[in-house]
């Protein structure tokens, strides 16, 4: 993927901000490009990061461990130094193994932690403000930062990197629909299965089997299939088994695996014969959702959005509640982030965003509805990544 440090780089001098520490497994892929093995699987602080300034003319400097640079290396980035730090791994050269003569031994073992300081001096940002990811640092390691570094103005930027993620380039946006396409596919082989007698575990295996044959991403561990009063709160699948009356509902999304982008979609299909209450609701849910999907376009104030299908739902259930209607996607491992469609959300439509709308209701030990989809907002309105998939099941 192309790297997006510039794009943050440039986000930083518009705040006032020096430079940054990119921590984070998903950020230190979007400003790079690439992902680090171990950093992505353990998620703790040092095994990978970034160390950069605000000035675009500049690289940026990549910390990793002895045993993963040549791997960054591999990648050739342009514009990005690699620096390495010493581990427990021992790799070796071939002659020391042949001969038994060991040269590779370092004078010193220069933790992350050493090598990430030195290159702080290095870039002259020891003593101005660097942003870090408070959001994600422990208490303990921002604690260490703050000691060894005690010149350092320190300010969160984490917010940064999930307002530059929430309007993707044409990278990104293909990314997403190569997501959209596997999981659509998938649940729409989920809804020829949907009966009575089928179990939620069955509904689970039939998604996940179809998204694992794309042979390049996973199914959410999250996923949700429920049926009847399951549907009603968070949870996993389990063994209730669908019956006439009920609505299946399902929430659930796939995984580009090290690339971090995730997707979130949901249906809610009504089986057989169902409480008159319930086809009325769920008919009105749909209507807001589609209402929000029509009016979706660039300049639009994103509280106008939630305004439309709030009040066209509460306007025939005057005790429907829900604090937002959906929100923006990217990176994982959150399947949601800024901005949210709520009442209070001023920031305008912007082409790129690509958003879950979503109209869910919930009522407590009897039904659930979630009816969502995966937007595009384009040049001249949106477009929805999910429209394979049926909203209503056959009956």
């Amino acid at each position: 993927m192309r790297a997006k440090k510039d794009k943050i780089k440039q986000m930083l001098k518009a705040q006032g901000i020096d430079g940054a520490i990119v921590s984070s497994p998903e950020n230190f892929h979007y400003v790079t490009g690439f992902a680090g093995h171990q950093h992505t699987v353990s998620r703790q602080p040092g095994l990978s990061e970034v160390v950069m300034d605000h000035n675009e003319a500049n690289g940026i400097c990549v910390i990793t461990m002895d045993f993963e640079t040549p791997t960054f290396a591999y990648y050739q980035t342009p514009g990005i130094c690699i620096k390495k730090y010493d581990t427990w791994v021992g790799v070796k050269e071939r002659e020391e193994m042949l001969n038994g003569i060991c040269t590779t031994e370092p004078q010193r073992f220069a933790s992350s932690m050493d090598v990430l300081i030195e290159t702080v001096k290095e870039m002259e940002l020891a003593n101005k403000t660097i942003g870090l990811e408070l959001q994600y640092l422990p208490v303990s390691y921002y604690r260490i930062l703050t000691e060894r570094l005690p010149e350092a103005n320190f300010v969160d930027v984490s917010d940064l990197y999930v307002y530059a993620r929430s309007v993707k380039d044409q990278e990104e946006i293909q990314i997403f629909r190569d997501l959209c396409r596997v999981a659509d596919e998938a649940f729409y082989q989920v809804s020829q299965i949907v009966a009575a007698g089928v179990s939620e575990k069955e509904l689970r295996d039939c998604f996940r089997t179809h998204v694992i044959a794309s042979g390049f991403c996973q199914p959410s561990s999250w996923s949700m299939f429920s049926t009847g009063s399951s549907g009603a709160r968070l949870g996993l699948p389990g063994n209730r088994i669908i019956q006439e009356g009920d609505v299946v509902k399902f929430d659930a999304g796939v995984n580009a695996e090290f690339d971090f982008y995730t997707t979130d979609t949901s249906r809610s299909w009504l089986i057989g014969n169902v409480d008159p209450l319930l086809v009325k609701l769920k008919d009105r849910l749909y209507e807001a959702q589609r209402k929000m999907i029509e009016a979706a376009r660039p300049g639009l104030p994103i509280c106008e959005l939630f305004r439309i299908g709030y009040e066209y739902v509460k306007t025939e259930f005057p005790a429907y509640r829900r604090g937002h209607l959906g929100h923006s996607i990217s990176i994982g491992p959150s399947t949601h982030e800024a901005p949210y469609i709520n009442a209070v959300e001023n920031r305008p439509l912007e082409p790129g965003m690509i958003l879950a709308i979503e109209v869910p209701c919930y009522i407590h030990d009897y039904n659930g509805f979630n009816i969502e989809d995966m937007v595009l907002i384009t040049e001249q309105g949106c477009e929805v990544l999910t429209p394979k998939t049926p909203h209503y099941h056959k009956r």
